[in-house]
């Protein structure tokens, strides 16, 4: 699961995109969720915009063949982002950063 989150900065709130890995059985179960942001804003099309600084996921599909993940993901309030990652990279990244 792709969610986002908001860090309280001096300069007003920062809209960060984190993953967690939900039990498959249980989904109310939490078995990894990143500490550190997966994604923040960075580039002048998330830094700038409606509403500066964001960035938050809308949509993800996986294609089961290959593995791999495209996430559709708001900027700024006024663009959309398209990332792309592999299930098996994302999963051994939560693995070493949980904070579960």
């Amino acid at each position: 699961m792709f969610y986002h989150g908001v860090l309280t900065s001096c300069n007003g709130f920062v809209y960060n995109m984190g993953a967690a890995l939900l039990d498959i059985e249980k989904p109310w179960k939490v078995i990894y969720r990143s500490k550190p942001y997966l994604l923040n804003p960075r580039t002048l099309y998330e830094c700038v915009g409606d509403v500066p600084n964001v960035v938050f996921p809308c949509a993800s599909l996986q294609d089961a063949a290959t593995g791999k993940i495209a996430i559709y993901y708001g900027c700024a309030d006024t663009v959309t982002g398209l990332a792309f990652c592999q299930v098996d990279e994302i999963i051994d990244w939560l693995r070493k950063n949980s904070e579960l």
